[in-house]
């Protein structure tokens, strides 16, 4: 029997700030220190198109 499975989208993807490895990540991604990826966080949400369109203003 095959299962499909279904796949996650690059918009799905989240910005976890309370994981060190995460943020790390998310900086580096960003190009930005990882207080700003936590400032993009609490006013923009998780989803990481979001998080950069903040960081973007």
């Amino acid at each position: 029997m095959n299962r499909k499975i279904k796949g996650t989208t690059t918009d799905a993807r989240t910005v976890d700030i309370d994981d060190a490895y995460a943020l790390e990540f998310w900086a580096r991604e960003f190009n930005v220190s990882q207080d700003k990826v936590k400032a993009a966080v609490l006013a923009a949400g998780t989803i990481a198109p979001d998080v950069k369109r903040e960081l973007k203003k």
